[in-house]
């Protein structure tokens, strides 16, 4: 499976000894040096937090992706992830977007087909 950086790993378990159960638990499992593949997406994602409530904070970016933009997800279930190698040599990725501004343009134009998609009424302000 892809390693995405070095892990020094004395400071690592350092820091992992000084957390609570769940995210020590966490981090066994799924160390932040590694790759994972959404299995509900299949995008691939990096570790970017352990929360106490035994959920992921991952990133999205176009370094292993082809996407809009970079973005973080919140409250990623572990057994939502899988290790996953790199993408292939030619395999398309990259990020569309990376102007803050052009990223909001293109979220408040997305949106209301997404909540539609989902049979969310959009609030009028």
């Amino acid at each position: 499976m892809a390693k995405v950086f070095e892990l020094d790993e004395i400071e690592w378990r350092k820091w992992v000894a000084q957390r609570p159960t769940v995210v020590r638990n966490l981090c066994k499992r799924f160390p932040p040096n590694r790759l994972y593949r959404l299995r509900n997406t299949g995008q691939r994602v990096t570790i970017s937090a352990y929360r106490e409530d035994g959920t992921l904070r991952v990133e999205v970016s176009g370094q292993y992706n082809l996407t809009p933009f970079n973005t973080e997800v919140f409250g990623v279930t572990p057994d939502d992830m899988q290790e996953c190698e790199l993408p292939a040599s030619d395999e398309p990725v990259g990020a569309m977007l990376t102007d803050p501004a052009d990223i909001e343009r293109y979220v408040d134009a997305i949106r209301p087909l997404v909540l539609a998609a989902r049979g969310i009424e959009q609030k009028k302000h």
